[in-house]
Order: structure tokens, then sequence, then C-alpha cells
């Protein structure tokens, strides 16, 4: 914004001041007169907006480029527990630890954008999927995507696209939303010739001590890396926050691993 509010009193004064100026006089300008400023930019409300957005996005570009930068110099390690549910392959260039909420709308937008770049780069990814359940009512299905991982790993997979896809069902205080989408889940494994859900096994593990301490384990090194909400993700070591879209995950591809997903990479 100052570069432009510059610019603006440099073209008014060109007119004006025979001698060049440079920076610090047009600055000691601005101080001494800002009404120039202030009646140019009512001449045209519109581009003061204008520069007023680009200059808000140069600096979430510039924020983002600086947080990149930092993340590169000093990269993270969360635990990979291999026991739990994750997509990909073990062997992958690529992890993604993803710290979510069932409820988290901007979740559910990065979580699209995943599926999309994990079916572009088969077997270039492993994603790993940690609980960061901060909206009320985020913890029971969160308890539900381990419980399932115990028996299924799939099945943990494709409730947690239908809980992304159906939060509002699954914000139901009276826990029928939650009920139906495991009615579903159930459902496409029957049909898919998979592995029957043990719905007494999990209403147990549910209940149990351990995956409740795993969730909190997930937070707790969240807390750790500094996490302050969802979703958030770690590249290869290196912390990303906020929802990410398709280009910008690519981009961290090819960041992360330019050897496997640069620009010039076969």
């Amino acid at each position: 914004m100052r570069r432009a509010v510059l610019a603006v009193i440099f073209l008014l004064l060109l007119g004006a001041c025979a001698p060049a100026m440079n920076r610090d006089q047009m600055a000691q300008v601005l101080r001494d007169n800002p009404q120039i400023v202030f009646d140019a930019l009512k001449r045209d409300k519109s581009q003061l907006l204008d520069v007023l957005d680009q200059a808000a996005q140069e600096r979430e570009a510039a924020d983002r480029k600086a947080e990149l930068e930092q993340g590169l110099a000093h990269r993270l390690e969360p635990v990979l527990d291999a026991a739990r549910p994750f997509l990909g392959p073990a062997d992958a260039p690529v992890t993604i630890v993803e710290y979510s909420d069932f409820l988290c709308g901007y979740c559910a937008q990065s979580a699209q954008a995943l599926q999309e770049l994990m079916r572009r780069h088969p077997g270039g990814i492993r994603l790993f999927f940690k609980h960061y359940p901060a909206h009320a009512g985020a913890l029971e299905p969160a308890l539900v995507f381990e419980a399932l991982g115990l028996q299924d790993k799939d099945a943990a997979w494709r409730f947690a696209d239908l809980a992304f896809a159906n939060q509002q069902a699954l914000s139901d205080v009276s826990g029928k939303g939650l009920a139906a989408l495991l009615t579903v889940v159930e459902n496409s494994a029957k049909d898919g010739g998979k592995v029957k859900i043990d719905s007494v096994k999990l209403k147990a593990d549910m209940a149990s001590q351990s995956l409740r301490q795993r969730i909190e384990g997930d937070v707790a090194e969240a807390g750790r890396f500094g996490v302050a909400g969802t979703p958030t993700f770690i590249v290869n070591g290196v912390e990303v926050r906020g929802a990410q879209t398709l280009d910008e995950f690519e981009a961290l591809l090819q960041t992360v691993a330019p050897a496997t997903f640069g620009k010039t990479a076969k």
C-alpha cells in the first residue's frame, strides 16, 4: 500500500516539481501534505479498493513464503504409526500428516483437494489422518474413525469421506446422523465383499481408553508443533496451516520433493 501511495504522490508531483525527488523526499511530502493523497484517492474509490485488495494478497503471499522457508529450515517429525489407517504406500516419497476436525468446513474443502491430489499421483503420497477435535461433537466421529480402522482401514477412510460430505448430519446431537453414516459404511463394505463391521466391537473400541489416549496424543503433538486450528498439514516435515487448494498442494509437492514432483521431473 505504501508503495502504491508513493507512486500516486510521485505522479501528482511530476507536473508541479521540476527537480527529481527521491523516496525520502516524497515521504516527507506525504507527512507534510497528507491531503494530497486523500484528494487523489477520492477521485477513484474503486481504485483504492483494488490497491487495498492487491496489498492484502501480496502480504498474504509474502507471509506464506516466509512460513514455508521457515518450515523447510526447521522440519518437524510427527509420530508415524503404521498400525493406524493411512493412505498410499509406506515408501511414498512424500508423507502428509493432517491434523483435522470432522466438523470443520475448511477441513472438508481440503479433503476434496487431497483426494484429487492422491488420484493424480498414485504411489507418490502417504497420508496420515490425525485428530484435533476443536468443534463440539467432533470427538465422537474421531473415535469412530479410529475404531473402524482397527477392523478395516478402508472402512475408516470411507467413513472419513462420508463425514466430510455430510457434516450437517454428523453435527446432529441426537447421534442419528452418525448412525446413518455408519450404516452406509457397513452397506458399502458388504457390497464390496469386505469384512463386515462388528458393531459390538466398534462400540467397545470407541469406549476404550486406548483410543481416547491416541486422540489426546494427536492433540498434544499438534500443540507441541504450535497448531492452533484446523486444518494443519505437515508435508515431509514442513508445516502448512489452513485450507489448501489443489494448486497449492501441487506447489508444496514440488517444493518438498523436487526430484519427484518438480516441473522437470518425469
